[in-house]
């Protein structure tokens, strides 16, 4: 593999590996999909709710908000930071 591939080939622990799997059963040598955030906590009127609460009181935590939706700390920070776009500053959260 290594003439043929090159510095692209795959290192022997990876290749001992999918024959490990294969043995157990597996098929493809791809990784599986794995859940990331739940796509139910990132809805739509979870993101309004967050954001009105925030634009009612910029100066809430994250924790207070995550409390108060029923979301998890990490979902309702996503929500705020990344989705959202806000930041902290200083105090309130700002656009």
């Amino acid at each position: 593999m290594k003439v043929v591939l090159g510095d692209d080939a795959p290192l022997y622990a990876t290749i001992y590996r999918w024959i490990a799997e294969f043995q157990r059963g597996r098929e493809l040598t791809e990784e599986a999909h794995r859940s990331g955030c739940p796509l139910e906590a990132c809805r739509e009127e979870n993101v309004q709710c967050v954001n009105d609460m925030i634009m009612t009181d910029r100066r809430l935590t994250v924790r207070y908000v995550a409390e108060c939706v029923k979301l998890s700390y990490g979902t309702t920070h996503h929500i705020m930071s990344d989705i959202l776009g806000y930041n902290k500053v200083c105090a309130p959260w700002v656009p």
